[in-house]
């Protein structure tokens, strides 16, 4: 059931809610499940949600954790105006990790292979469908 949420994934945004500590500490269990779904590859990006409340993980934390990880930190409150303008970044930096990449990542990696569904006219000329 698991690798059904993975299939076809080209990014991961993992959000941690910054006055949670359990939420934090779950992070590697998360970055783990991805390794071993998804593609190592993939741009990842880490969010620290809830910044405008009362911090029990520090940025400095979040920081050192996103450089281990090899990813960009963005901290985000959906509360507050000022805030709201990194979630417009995160998803730029995110199109921006995506078309920078050498090559998105082949169909056939795993020894599975999907069929193109082509959209094509029904018969009354009106309206599309598929197959």
């Amino acid at each position: 059931m698991v690798q059904h949420f993975y299939r076809n994934v080209h990014a991961v945004v993992v959000v941690y809610d910054v006055t949670n500590r359990a939420s934090f500490d779950s992070l590697v269990h998360w970055l783990d499940e991805c390794d071993r779904n998804c593609f190592t590859n993939i741009p990842r990006i880490l969010v620290g949600n809830k910044c405008d409340e009362k911090l029990e993980i520090n940025t400095n934390l979040a920081q050192r954790f996103a450089d281990q990880h090899g990813m960009p930190l963005f901290e985000t409150s959906a509360r507050l105006d000022s805030q709201c303008d990194n979630v417009e970044a995160i998803f730029l930096t995110l199109a921006h990790k995506l078309k920078n990449q050498k090559q998105l990542i082949p169909i056939d990696v795993i020894g599975r292979t999907e069929r193109l569904i082509r959209a094509k006219p029904s018969n009354d000329n009106s309206s599309w469908s598929c197959c």
